[in-house]
């Protein structure tokens, strides 16, 4: 009985503590793209039947489309693209109005929350110049626009040579806001509970089994702490600074002590060995520490997996270990652009997705430049020890070096290797050169290249082995003494391709060759991926084939998957079918059926899982041909502290994430930090590097920015469209924090009131005895008005209209002067007229009237 509190100890937490408040989150979190442009990567949405209800404001801020959106009131109103076509929607009426036409709808399509209409992609499309195309097995949204929106036009401007070369991105300037590490802090934690019975012909037998993840401030590291019930636990303390400001001269950005995997190094280690050690780097998290090659590892709660997308395309898939992790190493990178796309699938149907994208070319070291890595680990059983020293150094901005020094077990006894590197970056191919040691046996000598074809990216190596053992070249009887490799990725048509062929040579003369081709495909709802494996070992010729399938109909979710030997005895080897629902508040129910041909038997399987709330629940069944059967009961809870003593409490876990509390307040005392004069603001929204976040400020002018991307810059800043008062401005452009799991970043944002000058521009004649006679001016457009600070900075400019006329709006409280620009009144040979003082006060006064009256020199 005492095992039993323990293990339900942490879910009567849940239940004891009180939550943070929060509404019913969407379905889906879709990213949403309009050609190759990522519009977000946050969308929420909801899922209904065979469509998807898009939230209408957001869909029309990302689309630059002049449109508000008022769920309070069940409207929407303004104009697509031009002011004459007008747009209104009043759900109350069932009635939408485009420019002259008026047509009713069905309401009852349209879900309203607190802060948004979420209306049927299907109807949208109607509504808007736009069509959606929603890919399910990725959350990709796509936009096609059938008329230019005025985003595409501000795109095309953006990418001419001239608007390129000034290198600005979104977010580059903001402050850093540290957060600084603590000696202790309250955890966070996923906690799940797993009880299952199993019938077997021997009997039936239950199990009982809690895993916890910690994750908290601990003697200002970052403290990681993963345990299962009955297998013991794993710790790992780290520091994290993407700005490489750790270990003084050593310029670190990444220094951990505990359970840890060490990085692989090419031709000689595959790395992700558990163990205990320490590791020092200053490589940028994300970017591949290899010329050739990528690894992806990382934390996969009990009961999860996790599929790997390259550029599109599937190419692994993982289900969590006893250690909590996943690892996907020695991932193939190719000329050109390389996206990893991981899709988390948790057991009550969480879905996450993190991006890993980078252009191969772009990788080039800076001359100078040097990167290291060094390592030391011990495994987990304490008999086998591996040191490594890993580093790259920027010759010339065409030509950079590598070297690797390590030692490690392989084969029953100890090996020391080194290895030496050139990489050398062209206009359009990057050749490589390596040569590996092991010192007092043998070397292997290595050429490659990976350039761009058309559409296709194309990659070739070739080795020669002389006595050479490695992990990635283990000891045979008949070892192998050349390797030739060659992979091509790309589009045929419109289909995402990828061969892989290999070929080693053996000391014998024999042949060992492996070929893996892959391609897929979306079209019309329905996603399907074709692999072949064809493998010939010592003249033994082997093959098999692939096929999956997924497609969404009247809102069941069907996939089948179906595996075919084609040699040596052509025959289907396995058929899988499944279909699943979405049920009302956050449920799924899912049922399955399996054959195996090879090993005749049957399975048969149900679930019923709950993804929202405070908690996560699954009840899982299956039945096996044979009288073999399981019942499965899992429970998910994630816990972390929130502000004023509270907790949050979620379905979906939080303890690998970062989280931001963001304040709002109108600075009435103009001193940038919040006070008992300021007055919080509710409902504002924020932009995470660049794309909009879903939540909004309460009451308290507080909000909760959860699972953030850990141990990189994020940058935050406030939407001023969510601001309700058009007066009101953010005292700063946004601010750059490094979120880590285990703490919640605070950060504060002051709005203050913003004034407005107006006037207008005026050409006359050379002014005679009497001066200008008024009757004589003109309106003088496209002038640039341009407004100074105290310091003689353009802080904003505008044009005058045709009539003349001009108005700068969001101007901060200050004094200024105003004038129309020097260059351009030299250019056009007008005197220059002379400027005016402004004065904003702190109440944001209007001031009306400013007049510029140009004559000829």
């Amino acid at each position: 009985m005492n095992a039993w509190r323990a293990l339900l100890a942490p879910l009567a937490l849940v239940a004891a503590v009180a939550p943070a408040t929060a509404q019913e989150a969407p379905d889906l979190l879709l990213e949403v793209r309009l050609g190759r442009h990522l519009l977000s990567d946050g969308m929420g949405a909801y899922q209904q039947g065979d469509d998807v209800l898009l939230p209408l404001g957001e869909v029309a801020r990302l689309l630059t489309l002049a449109i508000r959106s008022s769920a309070a009131d069940g409207q929407a109103s303004g104009y697509i693209l031009h002011e004459e076509r007008g747009f209104h929607l009043d759900l109350a009426a069932r009635v939408v109005v485009q420019g002259t036409r008026r047509q009713s709808f069905d309401a009852a399509l349209v879900r309203r929350t607190a802060d948004e209409l979420y209306v049927p992609s299907r109807l949208l499309a109607t509504w808007l110049p736009v069509d959606f195309a929603l890919d399910l097995s990725t959350l990709v949204l796509t936009v096609s626009a059938r008329e230019k929106l005025p985003l595409q036009a501000r795109l095309e401007r953006e990418e001419r040579p001239q608007a390129r070369s000034t290198g600005s991105i979104a977010g580059a300037g903001f402050p850093l806001a540290p957060a600084p590490y603590r000696a202790l802090s309250l955890p966070f934690i996923d906690q799940t509970l797993d009880v299952a019975l199993r019938g077997r012909e021997s009997g039936p037998a239950h199990s009982v089994t809690s895993t916890s993840y910690l994750t908290a401030d601990l003697l200002g590291t970052q403290a990681s702490l993963f345990v299962r019930s009955g297998q013991g636990a794993r710790l790992n303390l780290a520091r994290h600074d993407p700005g490489a400001g750790l270990l003084g001269p050593l310029r670190a950005r990444t220094a951990q002590v505990g359970s840890m995997a060490v990085p692989g190094a090419a031709n000689i280690s595959l790395g992700s060995t558990p163990g205990n050690g320490v590791l020092v780097s200053n490589r940028l998290p994300g970017l591949p520490a290899r010329f050739d090659r990528h690894n992806l590892q990382g934390d996969l709660p009990p009961g999860w997996d996790v599929e790997l997308y390259f550029n599109d395309a599937l190419v692994g898939f993982q289900q969590a270990r006893a250690d909590g992790r996943y690892s996907f190493d020695g991932q193939p990178l190719i000329y050109g652009a390389n996206e990893f796309r991981l899709v988390f699938h948790g057991p009550l149907g969480q879905v996450r997705i993190e991006r890993h994208t980078f252009l191969l070319e772009h990788s080039m070291l800076a001359p100078g430049q040097f990167d290291y890595s060094v390592s030391a680990q011990r495994d987990e059983q304490g008999s086998a020890t591996r040191m490594g020293a890993q580093v790259d150094y920027g010759l010339h901005r065409r030509l950079a070096a590598s070297g690797t020094l390590m030692r490690m077990p392989h084969g029953g006894r100890s090996h020391t290797y080194a290895q030496l590197g050139l990489h050398a970056y062209l206009d359009s191919v990057i050749v490589s050169a390596a040569l590996a040691r092991d010192l007092g046996q043998g070397h292997l000598g290595q050429l490659a290249l990976k350039t761009r074809i058309g559409n296709l990216a194309v990659g070739a190596s070739h080795a020669r082995l002389r006595r050479f053992e490695s992990e990635l070249y283990p000891a045979m009887a008949d070892p192998v003494v050349a390797r030739s490799e060659m992979r091509i990725d790309g589009q045929l048509g419109m289909l995402p391709l990828a061969v892989h062929a290999r070929r080693d040579g053996l000391a014998s003369g024999a042949r060992h060759q492996d070929v893996h081709a892959r391609i897929s495909a979306y079209r019309y709802s329905t996603a399907v991926s074709g692999a072949l494996r064809w493998q010939s070992l010592a003249g033994v010729r082997q093959a098999d084939a692939l096929l999956q399938a997924t497609r969404r109909v009247a809102g069941i979710g069907l996939s089948g998957q179906l595996q075919y030997l084609l040699k040596p005895e052509p025959r289907v080897s396995t058929l899988a079918l499944s279909a699943d629902r979405h049920l009302a508040e956050g449920y799924l129910a899912s049922a399955g059926i399996m054959r195996s041909f090879v090993d005749p038997h049957t399975t048969f399987s149900a679930g019923l899982t709950k993804s929202m709330g405070r908690f996560g629940m699954g009840l899982t069944a299956s039945y096996t041909s044979g009288a073999r059967y399981s019942v499965g009961l899992q429970l998910f809870a994630a816990i972390g502290p929130a502000p004023q003593g509270r907790w949050l409490i979620d379905a979906a876990p939080l303890a690998g994430s970062g989280h931001a509390r963001a304040r709002v307040f109108l600075d009435r005392d103009s001193d940038g930090i919040m006070g008992k004069e300021d007055t919080p603001i509710a409902g504002a929204g924020f932009l995470v590097n660049g794309g909009t976040h879903l939540v909004r400020t309460g009451a308290d002018g507080a909000a909760w920015l959860g699972r953030l991307p850990p141990h990189q810059y994020t940058d935050i800043a406030i939407d001023p469209a969510t601001l309700e008062d058009p007066q009101w401005q953010p005292r700063a452009r946004g601010v750059r924090i490094v979120p880590r799991p285990g703490s919640t970043h605070t950060v504060d944002f002051a709005v203050g009131l913003t004034g407005e000058i107006d006037g207008s521009a005026y050409l006359a004649p050379r002014p005679g005895p009497a001066g200008i006679d008024p009757g004589t001016r003109r309106a003088a457009g496209d002038l640039e008005v341009e407004l100074l600070d105290a310091a003689q900075r353009v802080v904003a400019s505008v044009r005058t209209g045709a009539d003349g006329y001009y108005i700068l709006p969001a101007i901060a409280p200050g004094r200024y002067q105003l004038r129309i620009s020097p260059a351009q009144l030299a250019r056009l040979k007008l005197a220059a007229p002379p400027p005016h003082a402004i004065y904003i006060d702190q109440q944001a006064n209007f001031v009306n009237g400013k007049d510029f009256v140009l004559v000829p020199e």
